[in-house]
């Protein structure tokens, strides 16, 4: 017999899930036609399980559904804090912690996102992406991963595999950016756990002491990076980073090839 709570839950995510609409979601949508609404196997689609599981979520069964797969449902229906809540609870799961640097992208915002044909993310003060276009789901499908950081990615072993040069290239300058946005915005507590946990990693430490990364290296400066489906060989790409007007909470970063004739299929 099913739990009453656990069946509310249920019908109150299958509502959450019909209202939301499908042109803005943050990444690619497999669904078919032009719908106005996500359908149970949309999701289940996106969030990488079957749809038989899925269904038994919306229909309030007692299973053990990952957390992953709870924040990849949040994620996707641009849940309010107290919805996600609820969801995180329901199934069995703390809610993770509020982050001071909370902020989502205006479907303004993610309109133009969507439009680039370059590899293309929209994060927040603590580097959390929070929406990625088509292009970047395929050459960086790491971004596309629930509860995925620019900074904690950038900084592991998996990275340094896509990041070429990464000890002179792209962590020295990383870093500087991420201790300045830490002295910034000393209050943003997510902020302060991304810091920890890049620090972490495996030859960060002795990066962290060297202070060449805070004396301005060009933000535009070419940095090598491994696109397999674009070419053999490493690219050089300009990382360039644009925000709203008076609003420090999102950052739009976007990936472009120094060689104007490179495109990214």
């Amino acid at each position: 017999m099913l739990d009453a709570r656990r069946e509310d839950l249920g019908r109150m995510l299958r509502a959450w899930r019909m209202a939301r609409d499908p042109g803005l979601l943050p990444g690619p949508v497999p669904f078919r036609g032009h719908r106005s609404y996500l359908t149970q196997l949309d999701m289940a689609l996106l969030l990488g399980v079957s749809e038989r599981w899925y269904r038994a979520l919306e229909r309030g069964e007692d299973r053990t559904y990952a957390r992953e797969m709870i924040a990849g449902v949040v994620r996707i229906l641009d849940l309010s804090p107290r919805q996600a809540t609820a969801l995180y609870r329901g199934t069995g799961h703390q809610p993770p912690r509020h982050r001071a640097g909370d902020a989502r992208p205006d479907a303004a915002l993610l309109d133009l996102l969507h439009q680039q044909r370059r590899v293309s993310w929209i994060c927040d003060q603590a580097w959390d992406v929070v929406a990625a276009n088509t292009v970047a789901a395929r050459h960086c499908p790491w971004l596309m991963h629930p509860e995925t950081n620019t900074m904690t990615w950038a900084f592991s072993a998996e990275a340094r595999y896509q990041l070429r040069e990464w000890d002179t290239k792209w962590a020295v300058p990383l870093l500087g950016q991420l201790r300045l946005a830490w002295q910034r915005w000393p209050d943003n507590e997510r902020l302060d756990e991304v810091v920890r946990t890049v620090r972490r990693e495996p030859g960060v430490a002795e990066l962290w002491e060297d202070t060449t990364g805070v004396r301005g290296d060009a933000d535009d400066a070419a940095r090598p990076m491994y696109f397999p489906l674009v070419a053999p060989d490493p690219l050089d790409v300009r990382v360039a980073t644009y925000g709203r007007f008076g609003d420090t909470a999102l950052r739009w970063v976007v990936l472009s090839p120094v060689d104007p004739s490179v495109v990214f299929p």
